[in-house]
């Protein structure tokens, strides 16, 4: 049996939720006055400073399951353009699986794409050829974690962004504040992370730490719908009394509170059992992220339609957080591949027992 959440956890989640909601409220005023983001650089360094992405031996607790999902549950609450998710995860990547020299105060990123395996680039003679799709916020990491192909061996390696056989072709996405790109390499330099036996434990772990993080910033990111639709109807008045005197409307966000209290249970099991190395962890979060896609589309309708008008305008902050919903839904694992995981996973057990 595993702890669930400590009083350290509480104390880290109150330490990032406090980080997020001030660089939420920068943002909101640089968007109400200058109409532009706050800039990604900024949020980067705000959580570089909280000691996320530190490299020292006592370090190694913050890239926790629990941590990480915490950071990422208020990152999605606040929307903010920076890609958190990848950050954490390889950050995670390179101190825990990894034999490589951590480099110090680097961010990273990593492709959001499901590659099938004839997509991975050649790897030869430490040269690097071919493309990596839907990379996001290239023009602020340092460097990008990827798989590649080496004599018919999957490997692990690691790309810095400024070299100069590097070339970037822009992408169109759901969530134009968090830009995506497709990196083609022609005889780019690359490190290696992880080879031979070394990459299959990396490989499950990076698809099970973003599956976990991405339901974690959906769910973060649907708390804040139905705080921000409950506040609406009770300011809002029709017909000489306020909406949320409406029986309907109070039922529909009932409903979309609990599937948010549920989706918040779902990952703080998942993530406890990742830290414990549970036998359970890998269909907790399968689980959790495919829950997480679809009770999160689900709240986004409901609460864009509570709204009314003002829902669908740009200048209202609701489809920040819709578009981060859409988006994470299809990402590190859509709802069918989470669902085809899980059976997998079920199959392998009821031939094991």
């Amino acid at each position: 049996m595993f702890n669930l959440i400590t009083q350290e956890h509480r104390m880290i989640r109150d330490a990032v939720r406090k980080l997020f909601n001030g660089l939420q409220a920068k943002d909101t005023e640089r968007r109400q006055l200058n109409k532009v983001r706050i800039d990604g650089a900024t949020v980067g360094r705000a959580l570089g400073e909280l000691g996320l992405f530190d490299t020292g031996a006592d370090d190694i607790a913050m890239t926790s399951a629990q941590v990480q999902a915490s950071v990422a549950i208020e990152s999605g609450a606040a929307a903010l353009p920076f890609p958190v998710l990848e950050a954490l995860t390889t950050h995670a990547l390179a101190m825990k699986h990894c034999t490589t020299t951590v480099s110090a105060g680097a961010t990273r990123t990593l492709s959001s794409a499901n590659f099938s395996q004839p997509d991975f680039p050649m790897l030869q003679d430490g040269r690097l050829n071919g493309v990596a799709r839907l990379v996001p916020f290239v023009h602020l990491a340092d460097q990008v974690v990827l798989k590649a192909w080496r004599g018919g061996e999957i490997e692990l390696v690691e790309v810095r962004l400024n070299d100069p056989n590097l070339t970037r072709e822009a992408r169109a996405t759901v969530e134009p504040d968090y830009p995506v790109e497709d990196l083609r390499f022609n005889g780019v330099v690359a490190t290696p992370l992880a080879e031979g036996a070394q990459v299959n434990g990396a490989d499950d772990f990076l698809q099970q730490r973003t599956a976990l993080l991405a339901a974690a910033e959906i769910a973060g990111a649907c708390r804040s719908m139905v705080a921000m639709t409950r506040e609406y109807l009770l300011l809002r008045t029709q017909f000489g009394q306020v909406l949320a005197a409406n029986q309907s409307l109070k039922h529909a966000l009932a409903d979309n509170h609990v599937r948010v209290e549920a989706m918040m249970a779902a990952i703080d099991y998942a993530a406890a059992a990742m830290d414990a190395d549970d036998r359970d962890a890998e269909a907790a979060i399968f689980a959790a992220k495919h829950f997480a896609g679809r009770a999160g589309k689900a709240i986004a309708d409901s609460t864009l339609q509570m709204h009314g008008a003002i829902g669908y305008t740009m200048e209202f902050p609701l489809h920040l957080l819709m578009r981060r919903v859409h988006r994470l839904t299809t990402s590190y694992g859509s709802n069918r591949t989470q669902a085809d995981r899980l059976f997998d996973i079920f199959q392998r057990g009821c031939v094991n027992d």
